[in-house]
């Protein structure tokens, strides 16, 4: 099995100036590490879940996230971005950091209880600001014990 989050999961995304291009760059690393068997699916669905509600927290972070059929494992990405991204967020300012998670379409209450936990910890500060500036370590730690 798959594992949920590792230190290979932390991206820095140079080149995305827009939701779309963010969705497909997120996409394209899930496919790239084997967690989904489309990545066009998978942006998709990304863009999809979005039109219900947006994603985004405060502190310039947003949590895209999608049960798909594509998905093949459960898996969490944190994503840099070089520029803001402008996203609907509760504080009106753009994204620079994300969670993403690929969640398999049978996807059970442990996948719901980890997007859960970690909506809650990216309210938090101190949690923001490793995920947007901590090392691969501090980052490990704190989404470990996030979803732990």
């Amino acid at each position: 099995m798959k594992t949920v989050f590792h230190p290979e999961h932390i991206l820095l995304d140079t080149t995305s100036t827009t939701q779309a291009e963010v969705f497909a760059f997120i996409a394209a690393k899930a496919h790239e590490r084997g967690y989904v068997e489309d990545a066009d699916a998978f942006a998709a669905g990304l863009q999809a879940r979005e039109l219900h509600g947006s994603t985004g927290l405060m502190g310039g972070m947003a949590i895209p996230h999608c049960k798909h059929g594509t998905v093949k494992h459960a898996g969490a990405f944190v994503v840099r971005f070089s520029h803001p991204i402008e996203w609907e967020t509760m504080d009106e300012q753009p994204v620079t950091t994300v969670i993403s998670l690929t969640i398999p379409e049978s996807g059970d209450t442990d996948n719901l209880r980890m997007l859960g936990a970690l909506s809650r910890c990216m309210m938090r500060k101190p949690f923001r600001d490793t995920l947007q500036s901590g090392n691969a370590d501090d980052v490990q730690n704190a989404i470990a014990s996030a979803i732990a």
